[in-house]
């Protein structure tokens, strides 16, 4: 982490650790110094279908409560994976969906909104392109059905999975620009565990508003486990921490 602050510092014309501060609270380039320094000090390990509780969970509740509450409507199913890093996640989430609303309900339009402050992340992300250990989670039928084969280590991503994923650069400490709502799943995972107590529960304010009725919002399970909103239902599901937007208003925490 020492080294990661370092080399953060090397990078502007700061002279030592309270000027690197001061830049980073008041300087003109503040944000993208925010933006190099998370992206430094961050963890970026991921893999498919990484925690396995909160995809059950995706499969054996949310989605079903969102096909019983749009039944007879064109509505389409639309999830924001925060922290996505290099993209394993939002497409883990994506083959899911698509496979319960193909198996369930038709053609169901869905999108999977992906986020993150890494650049370099969201890089790997949209080309969708993994080898190695990164498949060992996936399973054999849904990596022939949602991966081509480039040589012998390397997989991509299938078009049409593909087009339902879109990679964005965000950077958390401004989520109020971000224009997104009505969503029917926000999937935050191991990124709030970088925050203070009093950010985490700005944040999860922020997140709440975001969703439509009846939307979940998955945390990891040591994320925020104290966490209570009084428009907002705790989902008991082994292994989990998620909670379900019970009505049109979201107050305050």
């Amino acid at each position: 982490m020492m080294n990661g602050l370092r080399a953060c510092i090397r990078e502007t014309d700061a002279k030592d650790y309270d000027g690197y501060y001061r830049l980073l609270t008041t300087g003109p380039e503040w944000s993208q110094a925010w933006s190099r320094l998370m992206d430094r000090l961050t963890v970026h390990e991921t893999s498919f279908f990484r925690h396995a509780p909160s995809l059950q969970l995706l499969t054996a509740d949310i989605l079903p409560d969102f096909l019983t509450r749009n039944t007879g409507c064109s509505r389409g199913f639309h999830a924001w994976s925060l922290g996505c890093s290099t993209g394993e996640e939002p497409y883990s989430l994506a083959i899911l969906v698509d496979e319960y609303l193909g198996q369930n309900q038709g053609q169901v339009p869905f999108g999977i909104t992906a986020t993150d402050i890494s650049q370099p992340s969201l890089d790997v992300g949209r080309q969708g392109i993994y080898r190695g250990r990164r498949l060992n989670n996936i399973p054999a039928a849904l990596r022939d059905r949602y991966f081509h084969r480039l040589d012998d280590a390397a997989y991509k991503i299938v078009d049409h999975l593909h087009r339902r994923v879109c990679f964005s650069r965000v950077n958390v400490m401004q989520l109020r620009r971000l224009p997104l709502r009505d969503l029917d799943l926000i999937y935050c995972q191991n990124m709030l565990i970088y925050f203070s107590r009093e950010r985490r529960l700005q944040l999860l304010q922020d997140l709440a508003e975001r969703l439509t009725p009846g939307g979940a919002l998955v945390l990891g399970p040591g994320d925020m486990p104290c966490w209570s909103h009084p428009e907002f239902e705790r989902i008991r599901f082994e292994g989990t921490l998620a909670y379900r937007r019970c009505s049109a208003s979201a107050g305050n925490v």
